[in-house]
Protein backbone atom coordinates (compact mmCIF):
# COMPACT_ATOMS: atom_id res chain seq x y z
CA UNK A 1 0.00 0.00 0.00
CA UNK A 2 1.19 3.03 -0.89
CA UNK A 3 1.58 6.12 1.65
CA UNK A 4 -0.23 9.56 -0.02
CA UNK A 5 2.30 12.30 0.02
CA UNK A 6 2.27 15.63 1.64
CA UNK A 7 0.20 18.04 0.46
CA UNK A 8 3.61 20.09 -0.11
CA UNK A 9 4.73 17.56 -2.24
CA UNK A 10 1.77 16.83 -4.27
CA UNK A 11 2.03 18.10 -7.63
CA UNK A 12 -0.53 20.49 -8.91
CA UNK A 13 -3.28 19.53 -11.27
CA UNK A 14 -4.77 21.66 -13.86
CA UNK A 15 -3.26 24.47 -16.19
CA UNK A 16 -0.60 27.41 -14.75
CA UNK A 17 -2.15 30.77 -13.44
CA UNK A 18 -1.72 33.33 -16.04
CA UNK A 19 -1.46 35.48 -12.92
CA UNK A 20 2.10 37.43 -12.91
CA UNK A 21 2.88 39.37 -9.70
CA UNK A 22 5.48 41.62 -12.00
CA UNK A 23 2.24 43.05 -14.49
CA UNK A 24 -1.17 42.47 -13.19
CA UNK A 25 -1.57 44.21 -9.62
CA UNK A 26 0.15 47.50 -11.62
CA UNK A 27 -1.88 47.04 -14.66
CA UNK A 28 -5.26 46.14 -13.22
CA UNK A 29 -4.50 49.25 -10.59
CA UNK A 30 -4.36 51.61 -13.37
CA UNK A 31 -7.70 50.04 -15.61
CA UNK A 32 -9.35 50.50 -12.05
CA UNK A 33 -8.29 54.15 -11.33
CA UNK A 34 -9.74 54.72 -15.15
CA UNK A 35 -12.78 53.19 -13.54
CA UNK A 36 -13.36 50.41 -14.89
CA UNK A 37 -15.55 47.87 -13.19
CA UNK A 38 -14.79 44.10 -12.74
CA UNK A 39 -16.49 42.72 -15.77
CA UNK A 40 -14.49 45.50 -17.93
CA UNK A 41 -11.08 44.83 -16.00
CA UNK A 42 -11.32 41.34 -16.52
CA UNK A 43 -11.97 41.78 -19.91
CA UNK A 44 -9.18 44.06 -20.36
CA UNK A 45 -6.57 41.47 -18.70
CA UNK A 46 -7.87 38.49 -21.10
CA UNK A 47 -9.77 36.70 -18.14
CA UNK A 48 -12.82 36.04 -17.19
CA UNK A 49 -14.70 37.51 -13.74
CA UNK A 50 -14.27 34.35 -12.09
CA UNK A 51 -10.37 34.26 -12.75
CA UNK A 52 -10.53 37.64 -11.50
CA UNK A 53 -12.47 37.07 -8.29
CA UNK A 54 -10.28 33.82 -7.78
CA UNK A 55 -6.89 35.87 -7.90
CA UNK A 56 -8.45 38.65 -5.65
CA UNK A 57 -8.97 36.05 -2.90
CA UNK A 58 -5.43 33.91 -3.33
CA UNK A 59 -3.34 37.54 -4.09
CA UNK A 60 -3.62 39.71 -1.75
CA UNK A 61 -0.53 41.97 -3.61
CA UNK A 62 -3.32 42.06 -6.65
CA UNK A 63 -5.89 42.74 -4.42
CA UNK A 64 -4.56 45.77 -2.08
CA UNK A 65 -3.59 47.75 -5.40
CA UNK A 66 -7.13 47.28 -7.07
CA UNK A 67 -9.54 48.27 -3.79
CA UNK A 68 -6.93 51.49 -3.43
CA UNK A 69 -7.71 52.31 -7.46
CA UNK A 70 -11.18 52.13 -7.12
CA UNK A 71 -11.49 53.68 -3.72
CA UNK A 72 -9.04 56.69 -5.92
CA UNK A 73 -11.28 56.84 -8.75
CA UNK A 74 -14.47 56.70 -6.58
CA UNK A 75 -13.45 59.49 -4.11
CA UNK A 76 -14.37 62.32 -6.15
CA UNK A 77 -17.54 61.08 -7.68
CA UNK A 78 -18.49 60.38 -3.93
CA UNK A 79 -17.61 64.28 -3.03
CA UNK A 80 -19.70 65.57 -6.51
CA UNK A 81 -22.82 63.31 -4.89
CA UNK A 82 -22.49 64.57 -1.41
CA UNK A 83 -21.78 68.33 -2.81
CA UNK A 84 -25.12 68.07 -4.81
CA UNK A 85 -27.00 66.57 -2.33
CA UNK A 86 -26.42 69.33 -0.02
CA UNK A 87 -26.13 71.73 -2.28
CA UNK A 88 -23.19 74.43 -2.42
CA UNK A 89 -21.67 78.05 -3.66
CA UNK A 90 -19.66 78.98 -6.40
CA UNK A 91 -18.14 82.18 -7.59
CA UNK A 92 -18.75 82.91 -11.12
CA UNK A 93 -16.12 85.90 -13.28
CA UNK A 94 -17.58 87.08 -16.02
CA UNK A 95 -15.55 90.07 -17.90
CA UNK A 96 -16.84 91.83 -20.59
CA UNK A 97 -14.81 95.11 -22.43
CA UNK A 98 -16.41 98.40 -22.48
CA UNK A 99 -15.15 101.05 -25.21
CA UNK A 100 -14.85 103.57 -22.69
CA UNK A 101 -13.99 101.50 -19.64
CA UNK A 102 -11.91 98.85 -20.78
CA UNK A 103 -12.20 95.22 -19.33
CA UNK A 104 -15.20 95.15 -16.84
CA UNK A 105 -14.85 91.64 -14.54
CA UNK A 106 -17.39 90.96 -12.65
CA UNK A 107 -17.58 88.08 -9.65
CA UNK A 108 -20.58 86.78 -8.80
CA UNK A 109 -21.37 84.53 -5.90
CA UNK A 110 -23.73 81.86 -6.91
CA UNK A 111 -25.94 79.15 -5.05
CA UNK A 112 -26.83 75.84 -6.15
CA UNK A 113 -29.76 74.42 -4.31
CA UNK A 114 -29.45 70.83 -2.70
CA UNK A 115 -30.70 68.24 -5.19
CA UNK A 116 -33.62 65.98 -3.71
CA UNK A 117 -33.05 62.94 -6.34
CA UNK A 118 -29.01 63.00 -5.14
CA UNK A 119 -30.04 63.00 -1.46
CA UNK A 120 -32.67 59.94 -2.09
CA UNK A 121 -30.23 57.90 -3.92
CA UNK A 122 -27.62 59.04 -0.69
CA UNK A 123 -30.11 57.78 1.65
CA UNK A 124 -31.33 54.74 0.19
CA UNK A 125 -27.96 53.44 -0.43
CA UNK A 126 -25.86 54.99 3.10
CA UNK A 127 -29.26 53.95 5.29
CA UNK A 128 -30.93 51.64 3.45
CA UNK A 129 -32.93 50.02 6.74
CA UNK A 130 -34.51 53.41 6.97
CA UNK A 131 -34.63 54.82 2.85
CA UNK A 132 -35.22 51.46 1.53
CA UNK A 133 -38.77 51.78 -0.89
CA UNK A 134 -39.27 47.97 -0.14
CA UNK A 135 -40.44 47.28 3.42
CA UNK A 136 -40.71 44.23 5.34
CA UNK A 137 -43.43 43.95 7.78
CA UNK A 138 -43.72 40.72 10.30
CA UNK A 139 -47.02 40.46 10.75
CA UNK A 140 -46.76 36.87 13.62
CA UNK A 141 -48.15 37.45 16.77
CA UNK A 142 -46.52 38.81 20.05
CA UNK A 143 -45.17 36.02 21.12
CA UNK A 144 -43.32 35.06 17.73
CA UNK A 145 -45.64 32.31 17.01
CA UNK A 146 -47.06 32.91 12.81
CA UNK A 147 -50.13 34.72 12.26
CA UNK A 148 -52.89 32.15 11.83
CA UNK A 149 -56.08 33.20 9.91
CA UNK A 150 -59.42 31.44 9.64
CA UNK A 151 -61.42 31.88 6.47
CA UNK A 152 -65.26 31.63 7.48
CA UNK A 153 -67.38 30.49 4.97
CA UNK A 154 -70.79 31.82 4.47
CA UNK A 155 -69.70 34.84 6.55
CA UNK A 156 -69.39 38.50 5.36
CA UNK A 157 -67.12 41.47 6.42
CA UNK A 158 -70.61 43.15 7.03
CA UNK A 159 -71.08 40.47 10.08
CA UNK A 160 -67.64 40.49 11.78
Amino acid sequence: MTKKKPVEEQKKKGRKSLYDPDIHPKKAAELALMGLDDAALSSALGISEATLNNWKKQYPEFLEPLKRSKAQADAPVVASLYQRACGYEYTEISEKHDPEKGLIRTVVTKQVAPDVTAQIFWLKNRQPKDWRDKREVDLGNIDGAPLTVKILKGVSMDDL
